[in-house]
């Protein structure tokens, strides 16, 4: 059984990925219940393609006529739970294949984002060009999705030559993508490189970008408020002297207040160890250091509910664009966290070293949170869940179902996880450089 509707019966057949039977999605029902121009539910929406945008380096850019997209279908498809296993949709002779975030309005409306850009409909996947002129490389590194007809995605063009990576910022309105060229980034990038590695959507009024210079400690926030975009310097995190530091995501909670999480390294280079963990939040105003929620790791990733109810992974994969312009590393141990409005717990220690790599974190309430990553050597995933009461292994699957990479494999893999708008979770992983398949699992809404 090598061809994927093979593995998928055999998935069914064995029952595998059954969601547990209480689902906690009262908060995201009040998230949903507040945003302005989100139409209920929106199950059957053309589903937008994360496409890939060339940035706003220019500063006049304009819209750029959008790239064809294959048709998608307004039927909507009933949320089957567990595993299902299909082929991706990258091109022929494609080898930038890696997807690294994934987002959407419903599990029949999901968009899968990296060096290549997938949509799925409920039934199969498809391929986007995106509406990046003269159809230059781009790696997106974020995704959200307030409706079907409006998802947001961020990232970089991939560099060429010494040149730096210029950044990029997309919107698909139901109908087409086009290119975000603010003042605001122009104005930044003409100084300094600048990489974008967060999105958070509110809604159609109210969408948050994240990012970091290559050169200075303070990070960056870009705001939409419907109309125009609006800079926001972050804290300084430490002094450039004693070493580099970045937030890394950004985020919001059931009840629309934002947050962000980052960290610090004391030194540089390969010499650099970990300095501290920050969580900083939005006062209305301007970004500001939770200084109670100071951590000893750096804090690479998040998944907020609420102001004294937020979830964290510390460790993993950290990276600056500070002075070390190619800092990256691996920080341990790795921990799950959580923040109960006056302290973080460690409520799962996944491993030390750089054995473990967490690519992502969703939590629907403090009982009710989900950690997937892959073990870094054998790139082999894996799918945690907290009920409140203990950590359970979600089964990957019966044997042939997303296999450890060989010795000698060239590829590079990053299970990725979401809720969508509608209160469904996803988690995506794929394998397979020149006919790919794609893992989907999904814990429907209730």
């Amino acid at each position: 059984m090598n061809d994927p509707e093979s593995r998928l019966a055999e998935l069914l057949k064995a029952g595998v990925g059954d969601p547990p039977h209480r689902v906690t999605v009262q908060a995201v029902r009040r998230q949903r219940a507040r945003r302005q121009g989100v139409a209920a539910l929106a199950a059957a929406a053309a589903i937008a393609v994360v496409a890939v945008i060339s940035a706003g380096i220019s500063g006049r850019l304009g819209n750029p006529r959008p790239a064809a997209s294959p048709t998608v279908t307004a039927t909507p498809v009933p949320c089957r739970p567990g595993w299902s296993v299909t082929r991706g949709a990258v091109l022929a002779g494609h080898q930038q294949d890696r997807l690294v975030a994934i987002a959407g309005s419903g599990s029949d409306d999901l968009w899968a984002v990296g060096d290549v850009l997938e949509h799925w409909d409920g039934r199969r996947w498809a391929h986007f060009a995106g509406a990046s002129p003269r159809g230059r490389q781009v790696s997106l590194a974020s995704v959200a999705a307030v409706a079907a007809d409006d998802v947001w995605a961020v990232g970089n063009f991939a560099p060429v030559g010494l040149a730096p990576s210029p950044p990029l910022i997309e919107h698909w309105n139901g109908r087409s993508w086009s290119l975000q060229a603010t003042v605001a980034l122009h104005r930044l990038t003409a100084a300094a490189p600048l990489i974008l590695t967060s999105v958070a959507a509110l809604g159609p009024d109210d969408v948050w970008v994240l990012g970091h210079p290559s050169s200075g400690p303070a990070d960056v926030y870009l705001h939409w408020s419907g109309t125009s975009w609006h800079l926001f310097n972050g804290p300084n995190l430490v002094s450039p002297n004693l070493g580099v530091g970045a937030m890394l995501a950004i985020g919001a909670d059931h009840f629309g207040s934002l947050w962000a999480v980052g960290g610090w390294m004391r030194g540089h280079g390969e010499a650099a160890v970990a300095g501290g963990g920050v969580l900083e939040r939005w006062n209305g105003r301007q970004w500001t250091v939770a200084r109670r929620s100071a951590w000893r790791e750096p804090l690479t990733m998040m998944a907020p509910i609420a102001p004294g109810d937020v979830w964290a992974i510390a460790g993993g994969s950290f990276t600056t664009g500070g002075i070390n312009s190619s800092g990256g590393w691996g920080v341990s141990p790795v921990q799950v966290l959580h923040w109960n409005g006056s302290t973080w717990k460690v409520e799962l220690s996944l491993g030390r070293g750089s054995s473990i790599d967490p690519t992502g974190i969703v939590a629907l309430s403090a009982d009710d949170a989900y950690v997937i990553g892959q073990d870094a050597t054998t790139q082999r995933p894996f799918i945690e869940h907290w009920d409140g009461t203990r950590w359970r292994s979600v089964p990957l699957g019966p044997a042939g179902h997303i296999q450890p990479l060989g010795p000698n494999s060239l590829e590079s893999r990053s299970p990725s996880m979401t809720v969508t708008s509608d209160g469904s979770i996803a988690a995506l992983d794929t394998e397979g450089l020149t006919d790919r398949t794609n893992f989907l699992w999904l814990r429907c809404r209730f």
